[in-house]
Order: structure tokens, then sequence, then C-alpha cells
């Protein structure tokens, strides 16, 4: 027996080992002085641990102590997170920001829209291209695609946010 752990130690100080190993654990403290070490400081911390008084438990104290979390609990109020209402404020002021560069910067006072030249060209791009963007969305197959693909986007969104309401019960149930 090389390996000798302090839990097979700790079984030879309480008389747990069988014949068999005690005679090998005896042979392998006579031959080892790290082992036979360890063996004293093991009787050491187990004859320490013996001589300690032992204070009793009042009656019903884990109920008491599970009643004092609980009402602690109950009066910790849950934080608000007001992250995406944060988000969604920060989006709204950049579009709004987006939009109000828009019209600023299509008339620059003379009458004149700096803008216009890419107006022309973005009325011209959507014009040669609307009745191919039509025809694209007019497809059954493509129609399909795009329902299936919307079903498994909304169907993905809610058990999303089934599973984060689950987790947050679940959370709260064991702060309790």
């Amino acid at each position: 027996m090389n390996n000798l752990t302090d839990e097979i130690l700790n079984k030879y100080i309480d008389g747990e080992l069988e014949p068999f190993e005690l005679a090998e654990v005896k042979n392998e403290i006579e031959k080892n002085d790290e082992v036979l070490a360890r063996l004293k400081a093991l009787r050491l911390v187990d004859s320490s641990l013996k001589q300690m008084e032992v204070d009793i438990a009042p009656v019903n104290f884990s109920e008491k102590v599970m009643k004092a979390i609980f009402n602690v609990s109950k009066a910790v109020k849950p934080k608000i997170s007001y992250f995406f209402v944060t988000i969604i404020t920060l989006f709204s002021i950049a579009v709004f920001g987006v939009i109000v560069a828009a019209f600023k910067s299509i008339d620059d006072g003379n009458g004149q829209s700096t803008m216009a030249p890419y107006m022309d060209k973005a009325k011209e791009v959507i014009g040669k291209n609307l009745i191919e963007f039509q025809n694209f969305f007019a497809n059954k197959n493509v129609l399909l695609g795009v329902s299936i693909l919307t079903l498994i986007l909304l169907i993905t969104v809610y058990l999303t946010f089934e599973a984060h309401k689950n987790f947050k019960n679940k959370l709260n149930h064991y702060s309790r």
C-alpha cells in the first residue's frame, strides 16, 4: 500500500480498517517516516477534536435561521433593470438625430438642395429595381420561405422570453 491517504490513516486511528488493511498500514508506517509524521499530525488533530467542548444547538435552531433569512429576503426589493429601456432610448435618440441631420442637410439656405444629386440617384436605382423587387417577392416559394423564417423567428423569440421568465422564477425561488 504505497499511497496511504489521510482518509486511510484516519480510519486507522478510529480502528475502522479490516485486518488485512491494518497489517499493510502498520507495515507502511514502520517503513516510511513521512507516513509516520502524517499519522502523528492526524492523531494530534483527532485528540484535539475529542477534547473540545460540544455546544448543543437550541431547539428549532434551523427553523429560526431559515425564518430570519426568509424575512430578510422579503424586505429586500429586487432591483428593476432599466437596460432595455436605456438601449431603446439611445436608439430612438440616434434615429431622431439622423433624421434631423438629414433634414438640415437637404436645404443649405439659398434654395439649393445639397442632397439633390443623391436623391435623384436613389430614385433612379429604386425605379430600375422596383419591378425586380416586386417580382422577387411575388414568387410563392420566396413568400413561403420568408413566412417560415418569420415563424421560426417568432417561436425563437417566444422560447427565449419563456426561458428567461423561468430562469427568473427559479432564481427568485432559490433566493427565498
